[in-house]
């Protein structure tokens, strides 16, 4: 196997991370050629070595995984390499030889996670590591499907009944809340979303020329359709797209200093234009809009394929409630029976009326009948429409003796959120306050705005589920909930 450019780029990268990604407080995202993956949990540095999820990063190399139990093992095998690791254990054994790691394997909120290093060092994976948007990029030489790959978390006995939420028996301590930075952050702080689906052989267009109009921005390229991915940023505010195997033309080329260039506006809500040959792997071409004030854009349709086209609109402020479960799938069923998706539904639509009656916000429903809704399109409605804030109801169930609040944030950007939300539906409901928790559900992991789970009550409980099926209850939390909103996006 050769390893000396791997391990090169694993040096680089082992020195940059620390400084880079740790001291800007950004979680660190993970991209598999090019494809942003979403592991459970997210990968982190501990004693300066970025530590990954398995299973996720198994999968992608088509390696086969397996897990003892009883030994708190995993054995991973591709082609002729094996790799022995045990949880909590520097020592791992590869293709039977012994081997010393600098931070030994663990197991993060159920998910086993090992050096990055190792993989790259022992599969040929490539890195790099790309300080803008806090994200470490590999590159596998080819593509394998995935086969057997360890669980994110160990196996539940068969006399142990899943619970359908991830609440302990007993209420438990709540994170510290981390202070949101409303300062400067490195730009973009947060990855685009997933490239469109193009072939790896796709021929690179040569962009000629970017310029605003009173409507928007017009994109040029000389061979072809630009597919572009994009994201909005805050403080200061900003559009970004990417381009996807593009490269500038020589007119901007020219225009270049240093690695980027500027390019001026006459779009009334746009400051000026950036542009910059972004990456090389793939090719990608970058355009930041540094915005005068909070925007909206859209991708409008274009006659001429050559020609990208998006207007840039003043914001509306947008929310979207997202009524858990729904259809086939009836959620938590209560002590008496009842079904979680109908209390979902019913705080959501009370909410919705609340909310809808203040001109100042638009209300999206990600559903508002009896219907079923899959977790991921929950959370692409609400990035496509890049709403300011996403809150997913739900009804909680474990055992009877349980009852109270809870609420749950993924990202950091979340927090302030999840706090209000908390604060008010624990006053408004008057059960038990069992605290704001991090968990990546997918509804609000997968969503790029900030975003919170809250869990009413326990319909287990004969005492919270007598009062969550009543209207006055429902109409009180509903209130509450539309109140914390409205603080949180500073409506007086």
């Amino acid at each position: 196997m050769k390893l000396p450019a791997v391990l090169l780029a694993l040096f680089v990268c082992t020195l940059i991370l620390p400084s880079m990604v740790w001291g800007a407080d950004v979680p660190i995202k993970l991209y598999m050629n090019e494809k942003l993956l979403q592991p459970e949990v997210a990968p982190r540095l501990v004693a300066g070595n970025t530590l990954v999820p398995l299973k996720i990063v198994a999968e992608e190399l088509g390696a086969k995984v397996k897990w003892d139990e009883a030994k708190r093992q995993v054995s991973i095998d591709k082609g002729d390499t094996s790799i022995q690791l045990t949880i909590d254990k520097p020592n791992i054994l590869v293709s039977g030889k012994s081997k010393m790691l600098e931070v030994a394997p663990i197991i993060v909120e159920g998910s086993s996670m090992l050096p990055l290093r190792v993989i790259g060092e022992q599969f040929g994976v490539q890195f790099n590591w790309d300080g803008l948007t806090s994200s470490v990029h590999m590159f596998k030489k080819e593509s394998a499907a995935p086969t057997d790959s360890i669980p994110d978390k160990p196996p539940i006995p068969e006399n142990q009944p899943a619970s359908p939420k991830p609440s302990p028996v007993g209420p438990t301590a709540s994170p510290t809340p981390v202070p949101v930075k409303n300062g400067p952050q490195i730009e973009p702080v947060i990855p685009p979303a997933e490239s469109p689906a193009i072939p790896a052989n796709q021929p690179v267009k040569l962009v000629e020329s970017i310029e605003t109009s009173g409507t928007g921005i017009i994109v040029r390229s000389k061979d072809g359709i630009l597919k572009p991915t994009m994201l909005k940023l805050e403080n200061p505010d900003r559009i970004v797209f990417d381009l996807p195997y593009s490269a500038l033309g020589d007119n901007l080329t020219k225009k270049l200093t240093g690695t980027q260039g500027e390019l001026p506006s006459n779009h009334p809500l746009i400051q000026k234009i950036r542009f910059s040959n972004y990456n090389s792997v793939p090719s990608t071409v970058r355009i930041i809009l540094d915005l005068k004030e909070k925007a909206d854009f859209e991708i409008l349709p274009s006659l001429d394929p050559s020609i990208m086209l998006a207007a840039i609109k003043k914001h509306t402020i947008k929310v979207v409630i997202d009524a858990g479960h729904g259809a086939k799938d009836p959620g938590a069923i209560s002590i008496t029976g009842k079904q979680e998706k109908d209390f979902n539904l019913s705080m959501a639509n009370k909410l919705n009326m609340l909310l809808s009656a203040d001109k100042r916000i638009e209300v999206l429903m990600t559903r508002n009948d009896d219907t079923f809704v899959e977790l991921d399109d929950r959370a692409k409605f609400a990035n496509e429409h890049q709403v300011d804030l996403f809150l997913s109801i739900h009804g909680n169930k474990y055992v009877p003796k349980i009852s109270g609040v809870e609420t749950y944030y993924s990202r950091t950007d979340s927090i302030a959120l999840a706090n209000l939300i908390h604060k008010n539906t624990v006053a408004a409901t008057g059960f038990p306050d069992r605290g704001v928790r991090q968990a990546d559900f997918r509804v609000i992991a997968k969503t790029t705005m900030p975003a919170v789970l809250v869990e009413v009550g326990y319909l287990s409980n004969q005492s919270d589920e007598a009062s969550m099926f009543k209207d006055a209850f429902q109409n009180q939390v509903a209130a509450s909930l539309a109140s914390a909103i409205k603080e949180y996006l500073n409506l007086k």
